[in-house]
């Protein structure tokens, strides 16, 4: 069972404040906790969250009324506001406002940090349900000692191997890669036909999804006690993602502070000292970006191993969007490190992108060094490495500047001309400016004689409302053409 509000608020180390009458209601159950200062935390709230915020954000009091209405409407469990950073205290209309639309709302002091909070909300839930695991059998009690003493996972696969009588025990993932086994010097089967390799295979699961394969050399009996194992394998897994996607999301909205400018330089330095990455020294940005849901990047636990050997990231590495973005510092092979990202990221996303940035210096070398491998993972799937980064690359990487819909706008009557006529107006403007206006050589480009080449640039300027021999004229065309070229599916 998930933690009620009224338990939370019973927490004396918390110190936490109840400031509505919905926060006595022991029906309202925490089912996690997401620590947020987005403008709109909706999209990555699922209902039964505790949402704690400091209010960094200068909401009007019709955006906290509408944010809380939308909050109670989920259901989110409770919000909680953290005061003494922002605000001294809970702004009256919030407190009036949860009252009215049945949000239980909370109060926590800045002497609380949020991390410690969370914490407490998981070490809760997960106890529950372990309480209730190791109820079944002296034998799962073992399995789950084992697994939660020093000896880890290793300890736990030591233990089913004595206990199981299968042979070699071992932990794969789904693509055959052998994260653990016992006895670690064991031999293990390659892709053999299953007449050959009779041995049980279990799917460990996080989040409803298979993440690897709890397998044993020979077949057994004891598929109960394989199960079990599984079971608590991924609460485990789980619950050190749950950790380290708070960290990375904490991180990474420290980024996107650093890279807005919203704090100072100064600041800036401080904040990100705080995890582990010294700006003043050089480093490497990798931007990786999936595709479909990012929710995913949060609940699937993508780096398997580090989390299966209870390890945190080894690079400090931030949760941005769709993107993940790592740090590499100097002394680091960076083109290393984001294929290892890429390699980890398949499980989300097969046609994951990668860019590299080139090593950089200081905080504005870690703001050009993003934008540079932003850049770069907009080439496509795989790995690559960023080019020196292009004024026009700059912009198209700025987050705050809607260019790829003002690009699409300008370009949309030659993008309906070319889909309802089969007309070719698109590319031949594209050809046109990259042959620096010469109409020899863009006919000659596009095998096109002169007057079929001059018909289609008055037809394009006709559609379009620009004309081609103003200079600011083409370079809002050439602009609209690189953004549609950045993102062509609009992602």
């Amino acid at each position: 069972m998930a933690v009620s509000v009224p338990d939370l608020v019973a927490q004396p180390d918390l110190r936490l404040t109840a400031l509505t009458s919905h926060c006595d209601d022991t029906e309202r159950r925490i089912r996690w906790v997401s620590t947020t200062e987005l403008p709109d935390p909706l999209p990555f709230l699922r209902g039964g969250e505790l949402v704690m915020t400091t209010g960094l954000l200068d909401r009007a009091e019709a955006d906290w009324v509408s944010l809380l209405g939308r909050l109670a409407e989920l259901p989110v469990a409770a919000l909680c506001v953290g005061t003494g950073l922002v605000h001294q205290t809970v702004p009256p209309v919030v407190v009036e406002t949860a009252e009215r639309v049945g949000l239980a709302l909370l109060r926590s002091p800045v002497e609380v940090p949020f991390a410690q909070i969370s914490h407490w909300v998981a070490e809760q839930t997960f106890a529950e349900q372990y309480d209730a695991v190791r109820a079944a059998s002296a034998l799962q009690d073992e399995l789950m000692r084992e697994l939660l003493s020093g000896h880890g996972l290793r300890g736990l696969l030591r233990r089913l191997y004595r206990q199981l009588g299968a042979g070699p025990v071992a932990v794969l993932e789904p693509g055959g890669r052998i994260l653990a086994r016992h006895p670690a010097s064991s031999a293990w089967p390659g892709a053999e036909p299953a007449a050959e390799n009779p041995g049980a295979s279990v799917p460990i699961e996080v989040d409803g999804r298979p993440v690897a394969l709890l397998c044993t050399r020979r077949a057994t009996p004891r598929g109960d006690l394989l199960s079990f194992a599984t079971s608590i394998l991924g609460l485990e897994v789980a619950r050190h993602q749950a950790v380290l996607t708070g960290r990375r999301e904490l991180l990474g909205q420290l980024l996107e502070d650093v890279l807005h400018r919203t704090i100072p330089d100064a600041d800036a330095r401080r904040r990100l000292a705080a995890h582990d990455l010294a700006v003043d020294g050089t480093n490497a940005v990798v931007v990786a970006r999936v595709g479909g849901d990012p929710a995913r990047l949060r609940s699937l636990p993508w780096t398997l191993g580090p989390l299966l050997e209870r390890e945190g990231d080894r690079l400090p590495t931030a949760l941005i969007d769709d993107t993940v973005t790592v740090v590499v510092p100097d002394g680091v092979d960076a083109e290393a490190a984001a294929r290892t990202v890429a390699g980890h990221l398949t499980l989300i996303d097969p046609q994951v992108r990668v860019g590299v940035g080139s090593p950089r210096r200081g905080v504005t070398g870690l703001r050009l060094g993003y934008f540079e491998a932003r850049q770069a993972a907009q080439t496509g799937p795989g790995v690559h490495r960023a080019a020196p980064l292009s004024l026009a690359g700059l912009l198209m990487g700025n987050l705050d500047l809607p260019l790829r819909e003002l690009g699409t706008g300008v370009l949309a009557p030659l993008l309906r001309h070319d889909e309802a006529q089969h007309a070719d107006l698109v590319t031949t403007l594209r050809t046109y400016l990259a042959h620096d206006c010469a109409s020899a050589a863009t006919a000659a480009a596009l095998t096109l004689h002169r007057n079929s080449l001059r018909y289609r640039l008055q037809l394009i300027e006709q559609l379009t409302g620009r004309d081609l021999d103003r200079l600011t004229d083409r370079l809002e065309l050439w602009l609209a053409l690189t953004a549609l070229d950045a993102d062509p599916a609009g992602n």
